[in-house]
């Protein structure tokens, strides 16, 4: 048996990493694990533990720091990160009517 070398193994799992934290972020998730999920739903938070910081900077109105952090969380284009953070924007103000 040939010894596996590490660094490609190492570079192969990073890039498959990266792959799905793109995918999961385009699915509405975040690719971290133990993370909460980035998904806006109209249900009401159950508790604080459950409140997503990105869609609470969003509604507090701090778009570039919900996407300073969204890019940080899911690895998303800085174009990614914006278009989803005026969606979220938007669905925001179509939930509460304000806007």
């Amino acid at each position: 048996m040939e010894p596996v070398d590490t660094v490609t193994v190492e570079q192969r799992l990073a890039a498959i990493e990266e792959k799905l934290d793109l995918v999961l972020a385009r699915l509405g998730a975040l690719g971290a694990l133990g993370a909460l999920p980035l998904a806006v739903t109209d249900a009401p938070l159950d508790s604080p533990q459950d409140a997503d910081p990105v869609l609470e900077l969003v509604r507090l109105g701090k778009k570039i720091q919900a996407i300073k952090v969204y890019r940080e969380r899911t690895g998303a284009s800085l174009r990614q990160a914006k278009d989803e953070i005026d969606a979220m924007a938007q669905r925001e103000r179509a939930r509460t009517g304000r806007g």
